[in-house]
């Protein structure tokens, strides 16, 4: 009998091993991959993705059982030759409903929780380097998105949301420049490793992941690895961002939803080109964005119209925030807000909108208005060089929209990330934390479109 056993259990393993091989994927004692998460996806399901450590994907073990991952994009040269060869393949997998507990070799990797109480919020984390501008990527006081990520995941959150800009490695170190001496440059893989997955590494064990989109991503420049590595939707050819004559089509995305749970979801915004100035119908590229954000807010306003629903608006740009000009302010983005009147009328936001969170400003703000518009997060301030604080004298009253004022503002310039946790039926607490765990700052968020924030004592 015990014979029979051990033949059974020695033909059940082969069998697997023949299937994971038949499959496309690697055997169980294939290497871990180089990293590995979990993110949501514009069809409101998780994905885990991985870089193999190989040329072939590893599978997935779900609750014990073992599942094919498929090759989302294989390493290889671009059709362009003005783009860069990509050394590095992605693997991806379907998250199946109920799952309790994910593994990729001896990786355990974290599940999605039914509701998500606890939320980090983070943004423009990668390190600058470009003409004229060297950040010290190798001092973890002058780039310190790696103490970030160790203390946003020490917060045990359900999940986190980056709200763009991962990659700015753009140009190679200033010679005689030590604080960045060697470091990758460009657009391919290794830039990409170093600017975002090496430091994010415990907090993509942590929890699952939202991938927002910035400027930096757009395709002209680090678009092929967004479109590889995070991206919501499918990879394919026209959306890759390796040939220049499909960024019209690659570099916009629709919006979509993300339950989070407690009658929240999440509307993700790829606003990558939306620039800082208004735009022109009779330039043929504004002219495109213009039609395509157009439809972009007829598909948000839709996605906010369920009853009993709050939606949390997210796009890189913000929409109603500021950025320092000297003593002003430049106020919101035309763009966006162009969009968004041209389908919401003078309030921009549709009614199910109770929040808006954005990345972009290199800073922590957290706004209310006078008007009937949802108040403002931007968290920018996850690694990359911190831009001036605004100038409060200037925020009084401010206007960043035309028939929009400020009511409170409460803004930081310091490296960190925010929590958002679920206190009450439906409140929210937001806490502005430091590289450092402490608390700079705490905002409240009720039913209604404001906060009512407290710096910390």
């Amino acid at each position: 009998m015990l014979l029979r056993v051990k033949l059974f259990a020695a033909l059940f393993a082969a069998l697997v091993s023949a299937a994971a091989l038949l499959g496309g994927c690697a055997s169980v004692g294939e290497p871990d991959p180089q990293f590995a998460w979990v993110q949501w996806t514009g069809a409101a399901q998780p994905q885990v993705r991985l870089v193999p450590a190989g040329a072939q994907c590893p599978p997935l073990e779900v609750d014990g059982q073992l599942v094919t991952m498929h090759m989302r994009a294989a390493a290889g040269a671009p059709s362009s030759p003005t783009r860069p060869a990509w050394d590095a393949s992605v693997c991806e997998a379907a998250v199946p409903p109920g799952a309790s507990e994910l593994r990729v070799g001896s990786q355990r990797l974290p599940v999605p929780a039914p509701q998500a109480r606890r939320i980090v919020l983070l943004g423009d984390s990668g390190c600058r380097i470009a003409p004229g501008v060297a950040q010290a990527c190798d001092d973890a006081e002058a780039w310190p998105f790696a103490r970030v990520a160790a203390a946003a995941a020490a917060t045990r959150p359900d999940l986190v949301v980056h709200l763009g800009d991962y990659h700015y490695r753009e140009a190679p170190c200033p010679p005689g420049t030590s604080g960045c001496a060697g470091s990758p440059y460009g657009f391919a893989w290794e830039p990409w490793r170093a600017d975002f997955f090496v430091p994010a590494a415990p907090l993509l064990a942590a929890a699952p992941w939202v991938f927002v989109r910035g400027n930096h991503e757009e395709c002209a420049r680090a678009g092929q690895g967004w479109a590889r590595l995070l991206a919501p939707g499918p990879f394919d050819a026209q959306r890759s961002c390796d040939d220049p004559r499909n960024d019209g089509v690659a570099d916009y995305a629709s919006p979509y939803a993300v339950p989070i749970g407690a009658g929240v979801q999440l509307l993700i915004v790829d606003s990558a080109v939306a620039g800082n100035t208004p735009l022109n119908p009779q330039n043929p590229q504004d002219a495109l964005t213009q039609k395509q954000y157009a439809q972009d807010m007829r598909d948000l306003t839709r996605l906010a119209a369920p009853p009993g629903v709050r939606s949390w608006f997210i796009s890189h740009h913000p929409v109603l925030g500021f950025a320092a000009n000297g003593t002003g302010l430049f106020p919101g983005n035309p763009a966006l807000q162009q969009a968004l009147r041209g389908v919401n009328g003078p309030v921009l936001f549709p009614a199910g909108v109770q929040l808006a969170l954005h990345g972009h400003v290199h800073l922590f703000e957290a706004l209310s208005f006078a008007q009937d518009e949802p108040p403002t997060l931007v968290a920018g301030h996850a690694g990359t060089k911190l831009d001036t604080d605004l100038p409060q004298a200037a925020l009084q009253g401010a206007s960043p929209a035309p028939g929009v004022q400020v009511r409170e503002a409460l803004h930081a310039q310091r490296f960190g990330f925010v929590l958002l946790e679920n206190t009450g039926p439906d409140t929210w607490t937001l806490s502005a934390f430091g590289t450092d765990g402490s608390v700079s700052a705490q905002c409240k968020l009720g039913p209604a479109r404001a906060f009512r924030c407290t710096p910390a004592r």
